[in-house]
């Protein structure tokens, strides 16, 4: 007999629910302005990032508007639930996944890379600064350097999950948007982490080819963030706005 399929939602999903429905309710309406990431986050009991996440849903469904220094507005009111795919994974989350296992999967190639193997990577590392001056969207040489460590270490296994990884990077709705965004801003791959994962394989060194894997990812939960941080914009500005405003009273007295 076969087992009826278990749909799981994800956290950042239940709190998009919720705020559909809050604004569903009249709760928060068209124009309205939604509360501080840092009160929702209070409310809703989860990590910023979660907020992040779950306000990128509703954006994509085109219920709010991210107004950079301003906040997030409600620009359309809907009533049915988000249809968001049950593989569509949150970026930060995914992210997390990618520190973990490639941080491991870095470590075994470390010990296990052939000359081969690094001539390649090597190879690849050039294709990633040309595409970087060119301007070339989709990042196939970064993903070609991350599947080629995992290839390095002989596990079919770890392969096929780093490819995972990166092919739900590539085709989530939510992981898109955000590196859309993120491109938008001018970053690109950073070529130095690479190459300090490069040299850490290239000394055959687990522990340094480890911590420079989760030190690259860990600076792109970082860019994420900073991509995503929709306060600290609004504060800055708020600032700037108040020191202009006391040059103006000092320029009048």
């Amino acid at each position: 007999m076969k087992k009826p399929s278990i749909k799981i939602q994800r956290l950042y999903q239940q709190v998009a629910d919720e705020l559909m429905s809050m604004i569903a309710e009249g709760r928060y309406g068209v124009g309205d302005r939604l509360p501080s990431e840092r009160e929702l986050a209070a409310n809703f009991e989860v990590s910023r990032p979660t907020i992040r996440e779950a306000v990128i849903a509703l954006e994509l469904a085109g219920m709010v508007e991210v107004r950079n220094g301003s906040g997030v507005y409600v620009i359309e009111k809907l009533s049915d639930s988000l249809e968001t795919a049950e593989m569509d994974i949150g970026p930060f989350e995914l992210a997390e996944a990618r520190r973990l296992f490639e941080g491991e999967s870095a470590a075994l190639a470390a010990g296990l890379i052939s000359d081969g193997e690094l001539a390649q990577l090597e190879e690849t590392l050039e294709e990633m600064v040309a595409e970087n001056e060119n301007n070339i969207l989709g990042e196939k040489a970064d993903r070609s350097f991350h599947v080629q460590i995992a290839q390095a270490t002989q596990n079919s296994a770890i392969v096929m999950a780093i490819e995972n990884l990166w092919d739900v990077r590539n085709h989530s709705p939510l992981c898109v948007r955000l590196f859309e965004k993120i491109r938008a801003q001018g970053v690109k791959p950073r070529i130095e982490e690479h190459m300090a994962i490069f040299e850490a394989l290239r000394k055959r060194d687990p522990k340094a080819a480890r911590a420079a894997m989760r030190d690259h990812l860990g600076r792109v939960i970082d860019v994420l963030l900073e991509a995503t941080e929709i306060e600290a914009i609004e504060k800055t500005r708020s600032e700037i706005q108040r020191q202009r405003e006391r040059l103006a009273k000092t320029e009048l007295t």
